[in-house]
């Protein structure tokens, strides 16, 4: 292995490292709050939001995604693109190391949070429009549903199927399908629960809709009204 080589993988182990430092856990335990005890048990933004507030979610939010961010975007900056051989397909593994560093980060015996602000932070850093577009579709599913999980989901989702459609190097786009992989497998203890939640809010939608058709038939229909109006019979 030659010195570019070595450096190149001492950036995806520092990549890892770094994606590994759990600042929401940091930050609780600076405010007297234990994440992992409280909501979700998350170490992530939104259960931050939940422990701390808006404001310090933000941060949470902030901080993972510039911890996938900076080691990536500290490789395009000082790295010689063209003395390299498989440039790209570097950058994308120091992006895949950050967010798996957050999902499963050694300092925490492997048990981190979801992904999902690295994974943003490391896609803005490798292909902003498909960021700024997977964030978009988070916020939309966000507002439509009140459902985290669900948004996650879908905009890791468009994230992959963006980076392919927006024509992004062939190792950016394996880059997506890794992080997405690594989410899903992630949240894969909340898709019963968002099935779970899905179809009980479509049956509250539909019991009033069953309700006024009973209702209808019963108002015009005589022998419906009277056996709706019968008492029962010992």
């Amino acid at each position: 292995m030659d010195s570019v080589d070595l450096s190149l993988g001492l950036l995806v182990l520092a990549a890892y490292l770094l994606g590994a430092i759990p600042f929401g856990l940091v930050l609780g335990r600076l405010r007297g709050v234990d994440l992992r005890s409280l909501g979700s048990g998350n170490i992530g933004a939104t259960n931050a939001v939940r422990g701390m507030g808006k404001g310090w979610g933000a941060v949470v939010f902030g901080l993972d995604a510039l911890k996938a961010a900076a080691p990536i975007l500290a490789g395009q900056q000082f790295l010689d693109r063209a003395a390299i051989p498989n440039f790209d397909a570097w950058i994308a593994a120091v992006a895949v190391a950050g967010v798996a560093g957050h999902i499963f980060p050694i300092y925490l015996r492997f048990r981190g949070g979801k992904g999902v602000a690295c994974a943003f932070g490391a896609f803005f850093a490798l292909s902003p429009i498909v960021a700024f577009a997977a964030g978009m579709v988070y916020l939309q599913i966000l507002v439509l549903t009140r459902i985290s999980g669900l948004g996650s989901l879908t905009a890791t989702t468009v994230m992959l199927l963006g980076s392919w459609l927006h024509g992004d190097p062939g190792s950016t786009t394996g880059a997506a399908l890794a992080v997405t992989s690594l989410i899903w497998f992630r949240h894969r203890s909340n898709l019963r629960e968002l099935l779970e939640e899905a179809t009980a809010r479509r049956n509250s939608r539909s019991l009033p809709a069953k309700s006024a058709k009973i209702s209808h038939a019963t108002d015009t229909d005589p022998e419906m009204r009277d056996a709706a109006g019968a008492a029962p019979k010992n």
